[in-house]
Order: C-alpha cells, then sequence, then structure tokens
C-alpha cells in the first residue's frame, strides 16, 4: 500500500487547500468527480514533468463511516476550546490538499472538481498558499524547523503502521487556518518576537533553556511520550494572503496518532491545566479547524470503486 502522494516529499512552492461540506451532493457524484481530478492530475503530470504536482484527498469522520465499513484506530472529529484563547472546530466531510511547483496547474486541479457541482456543496475554504522566502511564515520566522526531513522518518511520523491493516500507509490529518494580526506583530522588536515564538528570527536556532519562555510558542507546542522523547508531526502548512491584509497561514498537520495534536492543541490555549497558554495567539486567530483521514493510494481507489 502507497502514501498519497503529497505527504512524504518536501512541500511544493505552491499549494491550494479546499474544506467542504456535500450539502447536495451525493456520494456517489462525490467519486465521479475526485476521478476527474485524478485524471486531471495524471494527465499534468505527463504535460508537466517538472511541475512535481502532488494531491492526497481526506474525509471527515461522518462521511468516511458511509465510505467504509471500518474506521482507523483513534479517528475522531476535532473537539472546540474554550481556554485563554478559543478554538473553534468545523466539521467539514473533504479535505483535498493539491501541491505543485506552478500556480496555475493548483488552479486547474481545483477546477476539474468543482466543474459541475459548483451548487451542491457548500464550500468551507479554497485557500492558495504559496512558500514564501525560504520557507518562512508571514511572521518571518521559519515554520515547521522540526519537521523530519528524511523519507523513513517522514514516513514514521505520519504513516499508520503496517499492523493498522487495510489502513497501513494512511494518515490523520489536522487542517486549521490561522489569521494573523501582522500590524499587531510588527510593532514588536524582533528580540521581544524571538520570545513570544522561542527560536532566533534569522537562523532559526532554539532560544537556550535558561532564554526560553514557558509561554513561548516552542514550548507550549513540544509533547513529549512517557520517556520524555519529542512526539514529531509532519507539517505541510503554508502562508496565504492579499495585499489588503487579509493574511495568515493554512496549518496543515499529518500524523499517525491524533492524541498527539489533541495534546499540542490545549498546551496552546491553555487548558492542559498549568494555566500558560501559546503567547503568539495574542497575533494569531484561529478561524477553523477538523480532523480527516487520508486513506493510502490502494484504500481510496477501493473506496472511489465501491
Amino acid at each position: 500500500m502507497t502514501a498519497q502522494s503529497v505527504i512524504l516529499p518536501l512541500p511544493s512552492d505552491h499549494a491550494r487547500f479546499i474544506v467542504l461540506r456535500l450539502n447536495d451532493l451525493s456520494i456517489e457524484e462525490l467519486k465521479e468527480k475526485l476521478n476527474d481530478l485524478f485524471d486531471t492530475r495524471d494527465r499534468l503530470i505527463t504535460q508537466h514533468p517538472q511541475a512535481e504536482i502532488k494531491t492526497a484527498v481526506a474525509f471527515g469522520p461522518e462521511l468516511w463511516a458511509k465510505l467504509y465499513t471500518e474506521t482507523p484506530v483513534g479517528f475522531k472529529q476535532l473537539d472546540p476550546i474554550a481556554g485563554s484563547f478559543n478554538m473553534p472546530a468545523a466539521p467539514a466531510d473533504v479535505f483535498i490538499h493539491i501541491a505543485a511547483q506552478r500556480t496555475d496547474i493548483c488552479f486547474a486541479l481545483s477546477q476539474a472538481f468543482f466543474d459541475g457541482i459548483q451548487d451542491k456543496v457548500e464550500v468551507l475554504d479554497e485557500r492558495v498558499c504559496f512558500r514564501n522566502f525560504n520557507g518562512r511564515d508571514l511572521t518571518g520566522f521559519i515554520d515547521g524547523t522540526e519537521n523530519p526531513q528524511f523519507p523513513d522518518d517522514r514516513a514514521e511520523t505520519a504513516l499508520l503502521a503496517e499492523d493498522a491493516g487495510v489502513f497501513a500507509n494512511g494518515s490523520f490529518i489536522f487542517a486549521q487556518r490561522y489569521a494573523h494580526n501582522l500590524d499587531k506583530w510588527k510593532k514588536l522588536k524582533v528580540d521581544a518576537q524571538e520570545h513570544v515564538i522561542g527560536r532566533t528570527k534569522l537562523e532559526s536556532i532554539e532560544l537556550d533553556e535558561d532564554e526560553q519562555p514557558e509561554n513561548s510558542h516552542v514550548s507550549r507546542t513540544v509533547v513529549e511520550d512517557a520517556e520524555g522523547e519529542e512526539m514529531a508531526i509532519l507539517r505541510h502548512s503554508l502562508p496565504y494572503g492579499d495585499g489588503r491584509g487579509d493574511q495568515g497561514l493554512f496549518f496543515v498537520a499529518y500524523t499517525n496518532d491524533l492524541s498527539i495534536i489533541d495534546s499540542m492543541l490545549v498546551r496552546m490555549f491553555g487548558t492542559s491545566g498549568d494555566g500558560i497558554h501559546d503567547r503568539l495567539l495574542h497575533f494569531v486567530t484561529p478561524m477553523d479547524g477538523a480532523y480527516y483521514f487520508a486513506p493510502s493510494e490502494d484504500l481510496l481507489e477501493k473506496v472511489l470503486e465501491g
């Protein structure tokens, strides 16, 4: 079984994230449109081999239960959080991750999927994203510094293991858009920004332990196992925005264990029991959020044929 193509490679320069509810679209129509998407993808891969075209399609828990008789262990819906800051949840049916080295190809794939069904689905988001200055978030800090870089490490972090049976090489996804208040952020001097993030801005070096604030973003997003080992997730986040000020980060993480995300979020939003929240939340606002399951290529093919 093979993981869907976008998961394990390093992020492309351009991506388009689509989040939708089916509304009036039948499951059979959805399957047909996903096959249209894949047919267009395969044709464009042949025509533009240098464009590094990759995709992943994932499903929310309620729709997955209608598509397949079994559910992977640990798959659930994201719960909202009411803490020092509130984190909403916006359950959806389908999440589509399109990536390429060209934005026109991302557009063409989206167009192929939506052709003829625009009035039947509720599009919660279609976010056009881009790689920004060698992987930097719009805050100016490198995003995903701790991401595993080697293929085996990325697979171990993101993919369900062989003992998951039919779900092996599938992956859970956490997707959430964060709107940035960059006007407020830019009023901080660089050293103050570094203490909010927990890393140096230029080199992305983690601050020394005696200098690292306990409410820094680094401190609050580190989750450790019982042996004290940091538990990784595979980030595919990218910035989005226009020059007028609607700017932010579309956060996407692939993982084989959603409890890591659960732990990370309660630490960020101040409900983990220690009374501390992530100071970065004073400058960024979560706008939505949901969990999804991206089956392996083999299982996805089986589901779409069923």
